[in-house]
């Protein structure tokens, strides 16, 4: 059996979906398309209120390699609820 580190690649994205997410806690995981069981955190989740996600929501996120194992970051809701899509782009070439 293939160890699940040596089935993520860093950086790449990945569709997936998800097995529990405890709100209180801010914590879950997602099972990708891979098989991989990885970590997610609700402050890796995209959206402009409260970030959160149901079991059997499908996801994209990109991965990370923390201390103890793959995580989720960057994660996209793939259906998301109409007054839960991301925020646009912050425009970083203001002057105030």
């Amino acid at each position: 059996m293939i160890a699940p580190e040596n089935r993520v690649r860093e950086g790449e994205r990945f569709r997936g979906v998800v097995i529990n997410f405890l709100p209180r806690k801010g914590y879950g995981f997602i099972l990708l398309d891979n098989d991989v069981k990885v970590f997610v955190h609700y402050s890796d989740i995209i959206g402009k209120r409260f970030r959160t996600l149901t079991p059997g929501e499908e996801v994209e996120s990109s991965l990370t390699l923390s201390t103890k194992g793959p995580q989720a970051v960057d994660v996209v809701r793939l259906d998301p609820p109409p007054d839960d899509e991301p925020l646009p782009p912050i425009d970083s070439g203001r002057t105030w």
